[in-house]
């Protein structure tokens, strides 16, 4: 119980954090440029039922995104009435800043630990999420 306990607290904190000090992109921005990064391209649909959210919520988040030129549209080579989308340049670099700004966050909250810690600490986080996906 300790141990899920702590997690939670872990997850809740650090997600404060990142909200507090959100960067250009929100959470959900940063979501979804993810998902587009592991791919070449992907469907608005598919790409909704990956976050979670409703087809028309993410409609809006990409709406957003164009806007802002991190993503783009293209006919789908395999149905040309679809859209696929992918990362812009812009896209690639504003995902890449986001994730220095976190390592950057996360650095500077251990910073007084020693590396022999961090280094556990990462070894474990990397085994429990080793665990999770297997799951």
């Amino acid at each position: 119980m300790q141990l899920s306990e702590e997690l939670a607290r872990t997850f809740t904190a650090m997600s404060r954090l990142l909200r507090e000090r959100e960067g250009e992109l929100s959470r959900s921005d940063v979501g979804v440029l993810v998902r587009l990064a592991g791919q070449e391209c992907t469907r608005p649909r598919g790409l909704a039922r990956a976050e979670g959210l409703d087809p028309s919520t993410m409609s809006r988040r990409l709406a957003s995104l164009a806007e802002r030129g991190l993503v783009q549209r293209h006919p789908d080579p395999e149905d040309r009435r679809a859209q696929v989308l992918g990362l812009t340049a812009a896209g690639r670099a504003a995902l890449a800043a986001e994730r220095s700004r976190r390592v950057d966050l996360v650095t500077a909250t251990l910073a007084d630990w020693p590396a022999q810690d961090q280094q556990r600490l990462a070894d474990m986080l990397a085994r429990l999420a080793d665990s999770i996906e297997q799951a």
